[in-house]
């Protein structure tokens, strides 16, 4: 069964995590303007900056942060793996292929890849926790 962790390796590897993190960056920086000035009269003091808006609507979204923030963490730990990890990770998350064609192609037994695919998900567990 799939966990939070599983999830979130696949929507990098596949690139739906830097997909989201750009839709979400969209969604904020569209501008839509409200007439607070119901009453009439002229708004005195009322400059407009578009540009520092959307940025500080992208630096204080929480759900942006934790995606940059995770999408970090799995590049860091990707980064210090060895060779072999990283191809099984990458063909299971990024190319979604089953681990007995992984195991056929890496010439490793199922549960060996289980094993390292275990301890890389062991690693990620601690950073992220405040993420999942």
């Amino acid at each position: 069964m799939a966990d939070n962790i599983d999830h979130l390796l696949t929507d990098y590897f596949t690139g739906q995590l830097e997909a989201n993190i750009k839709l979400r960056k969209l969604e904020l920086s569209h501008y839509i303007n409200h007439d607070d000035n119901v009453g009439g009269g002229r708004m005195q003091n009322n400059i407009v900056r578009n540009t520092e808006t959307t940025m500080l609507k992208v630096e204080s979204d929480r759900l942006i942060q934790d995606w940059l923030y995770a999408s970090q963490v799995i590049e860091l730990m990707f980064a210090l793996e060895l060779d072999n990890v990283r191809r099984i990770i990458k063909a299971r998350y990024g190319q979604r292929r089953t681990w007995i064609d992984i195991s056929m192609s890496e010439h490793v037994d199922v549960r060996t890849l289980s094993h390292w695919r275990d301890d890389f998900k062991n690693k990620l567990k601690r950073p992220l926790k405040n993420v999942l």
